[in-house]
């Protein structure tokens, strides 16, 4: 493996709202099944997962459904808190053409779509939704958890834009292009092809490990504070972009950032890798 720049490692405390299960005194647990027909001669696939704890799997599986099976955990610390779990928090299933949308609403969540949580204390329990889906192939994810669960990917081939926060992001066998941003966790994306189109990877507490195939054409951009940055791919470096100014009568230049920029083979398609605490790993990586 080709070492481009070695930094020290300092990792900061992660963040975190979980509360201890061990305090609540009352749990109730459902499953939920629904299965969507989505054609594949009516536009686009896409689907819509925006959840706030707990985990979000999706799997790439031939036919024309996707199909989606919830556990739904509530915890809580008296049966009045459970009654009002269900009250206040509610999962908002729809579906319009081929667009699936699962969306978990709570008093946490803000005009603008925002989450403000005062954690689980204050409300005096815990609604947690484990997801798992079964999609086509090609279609789109727009993935979204906050707290206690991982997200992870397997055999899709459309675009992808995937947040979490206290989690980490695993995707594999993947052939679209995307977003990819954690806060605390790694990111981990192995490619089945490399990207088309332009895509970003992040997270701020964790490592960064993308798995692309041989023969990589890309711009790559490299951003990290304590960590380094290696590669398996013959790159050449590119000039940064520089801005200039008037200042007592001279010009004074400016880098317009503090990215490393590189070039892998005969470039085209930029790909982005930026985290704070951790290294970036770029593997090569044959079908």
């Amino acid at each position: 493996m080709k070492r481009l720049i070695a930094l020290a490692l300092v990792v900061f405390p992660a963040l975190a709202f979980d509360h201890d299960d061990r305090d609540w005194k009352h749990e109730e647990q459902e499953t939920i099944r629904r299965s969507f027909p989505v054609s594949g001669t009516s536009g686009a696939r896409k689907l819509l997962v925006d959840n706030f704890t707990g985990y979000v799997h999706v799997t790439g599986a031939s036919g024309s459904e996707v199909q989606v099976t919830i556990q739904k955990h509530i915890r809580a610390e008296s049966t009045e808190a459970v009654a009002e779990a269900k009250r206040e928090v509610k999962l908002d299933i729809s579906q319009q053409g081929n667009f699936v949308r699962l969306y978990v609403d709570g008093p946490w969540r803000s005009s603008n779509g925002n989450n403000n949580h005062r954690g689980d204390r204050y409300y005096g329990y815990s609604v947690e939704f484990d997801y798992d889906i079964q999609v086509p192939p090609d279609t789109e994810l727009v993935l979204k958890t906050f707290n206690r669960g991982n997200i992870e990917v397997k055999g899709t081939a459309g675009d992808f834009d995937v947040h979490n926060f206290n989690g980490g992001i695993d995707m594999q066998e993947i052939g679209g292009s995307g977003s990819v941003d954690t806060f605390n966790g790694p990111v981990k994306v192995a490619f089945a092809r490399n990207p088309a189109r332009a895509a970003t990877f992040k997270t701020f507490n964790g490592s960064i490990d993308v798995y692309l195939q041989p023969g990589l054409d890309a711009d790559l951009q490299f951003k990290t504070f304590h960590g380094g940055v290696y590669s398996d791919f013959d790159v050449t470096t590119l000039p940064s972009v520089v801005s200039g100014e008037i200042e007592s009568g001279r010009f004074v230049y400016r880098s317009s950032d503090h990215a490393m920029k590189v070039r892998a083979g005969k470039g085209g398609t930029a790909l982005s890798f930026d985290t704070f605490n951790g290294s970036i790993r770029l593997h090569s990586k044959a079908l």
